[in-house]
């Protein structure tokens, strides 16, 4: 039984449809990621779940229970918001026992949960001290102290490393994984940042204005993006996406053929006439008798790998290299594509799929 379920949700502000006939299960355990950009309706869901919104249509579904029209105090979640949303007059110790002491929980109990909490966070040093006395990374904490002291049916957290520096992310990141499988609670996490969808994920959720576009495993979504949207979006650097067209067992790239029998034999259906190619940067070598030739536009070295992006007639694809390479704008490159990687796009924007050996 799944332990989050949206069934048809839509949400309307006025005119504006943030979520849009949505539908989809987490199930119990689950590390579920809802991402996409800025305005996609990610954080309206997360919300909807909460019950800080009630759904225009549809229903909510909780361990089993509607709860499309519960109070959010009667959902038994915690969230975390982008801001942390800790009271500045509290104390570190306060902030987290705030939820319990609102339940008129024992004081005993109320103290060893939340010196228990702040050990394994390891913020026991911060009790008495208040949230503008410690750093951002502190703050964030705190606030996923408050979160696991109510031992909840799930853990909501909407974009909760936004306001960390570059450092402070990536540490961030490492403990919310940690966190995960040690405690083993559901979590539905919001963010644009697809690097943090796909480190800590069980699964995600890839959303556009309002619509679910695609929901796997991060390596399904990397690997097998159902859409153009998705390729992307997913993916630093993105997925290459090329204007290209079909001529029997051969793509036209420009004014380059480049053969692809094993691809087009293995497609559903005959594909002829333009689609888009999609294919990985990691998936293009440079190779001085490559198949296809280009000029280098832009290097750009990022100390381990380099990016380069190679000019196509009209068309830009870059390659992700992680050799030192003596390259330079303006210089002719060949250039070879792992044909096992290339994916082809419909006019709608669509994977066409492969035919099942």
């Amino acid at each position: 039984m799944a332990w989050i379920e949206f069934d048809h949700v839509t949400k309307r502000f006025e005119e504006v449809v943030a979520v849009n006939d949505v539908s989809f299960s987490v199930e119990k355990g689950e590390f579920f990621t809802l991402l996409g950009p800025s305005g996609c309706g990610k954080s309206t869901t997360l919300r909807l779940i909460a019950g800080l919104e009630i759904p225009t249509e549809g229903r909510v579904f909780i361990a089993g229970k509607d709860v499309t029209f519960i109070p959010p105090g009667q959902r038994n979640v915690a969230m975390v918001f982008q801001n942390y949303a800790l009271y500045p007059h509290m104390t570190v110790y306060q902030n987290i026992a705030y939820p319990l002491t609102v339940r008129k929980v024992d004081r005993k109990e109320i103290d060893q949960r939340v010196k228990y909490v702040a050990e394994n966070l390891q913020i026991h040093s911060l009790l008495q001290r208040y949230p503008m006395e410690i750093s951002g990374g502190q703050q964030q904490r705190v606030a996923l102290a408050r979160a696991i002291i109510q031992t909840p049916n799930a853990f909501l957290l909407d974009e909760p490393l936004s306001n960390l520096d570059a450092k402070l992310r990536i540490e961030a990141r490492s403990f919310l994984k940690h966190l995960h499988m040690e405690l083993g609670t559901t979590v539905v996490y919001v963010t644009h940042d697809q690097a943090e969808a796909m480190a800590l994920s069980s699964r995600i959720a890839v959303m556009d204005s309002g619509n679910i576009r695609q929901i796997g495993t991060p390596k399904e979504i990397y690997d097998s993006p159902a859409d153009t949207f998705v390729a992307g979006f997913i993916g630093n650097p993105p997925m290459n996406l090329l204007e290209v067209e079909i001529i029997g067992y051969r793509v036209k790239l420009e004014d380059q053929l480049l053969e692809v029998p094993e691809l087009v034999e293995k497609l559903l259906k005959p594909v002829d006439g333009k689609v888009t190619m999609g294919i990985r940067p990691e998936h293009v070598k440079i190779a001085d008798r490559g198949e296809l030739k280009g000029t280098v536009y832009v290097v750009e070295p990022l100390g381990a790998e380099i990016i380069i992006t190679v000019k196509l007639g009209n068309q830009f694809l870059k390659v992700l290299t992680f050799e030192e390479m003596n390259i330079s704008p303006g210089d002719v490159i060949g250039l070879n594509l792992n044909r096992e990687k290339i994916l082809l796009f419909d006019e709608r924007g669509i994977r066409i799929e492969k035919r099942a050996e």
